[in-house]
């Protein structure tokens, strides 16, 4: 039996940052990963100050979004949404985790 594992990548051409778009507009996200097996991919959002007292990037603690097909909606955007995203791809090999920094810039009309 011949068992092949990948370690998960992002594959970049998903969503451009930053997104910028219009208080209560709809934004969708997406982060596409490959891997065998197939990575989950999870959504996190920094904090306001984008880091902590170490100078290392805080992230909520909250998951957005946690599964395989990548996308994160929001709808009814407004102005305290604004910043950083980052999505997070892992498949379990090697706990290897990749990621990728989306911002969001929300105008206010």
């Amino acid at each position: 039996m011949n068992i092949s594992l990948e370690i998960s990548m992002i594959i970049d051409n998903a969503t451009s940052s930053p997104i910028i778009v219009t208080e209560h507009d709809n934004v969708t996200m997406k982060c596409q990963a490959r891997g065998r097996p197939t990575p989950y991919i999870a959504w996190f959002r920094r904090h306001r100050d984008g880091k902590d007292r170490q100078n290392e990037i805080r992230l909520d603690n909250q998951i957005l979004a946690n599964d395989t097909d990548g996308i994160y909606h929001l709808i009814n955007v407004s102005r305290h949404q604004n910043g950083h995203y980052e999505c997070r791809a892992s498949n379990g090999v090697n706990d290897h985790v990749v990621s990728k920094d989306i911002e969001l810039r929300v105008l206010c009309k």
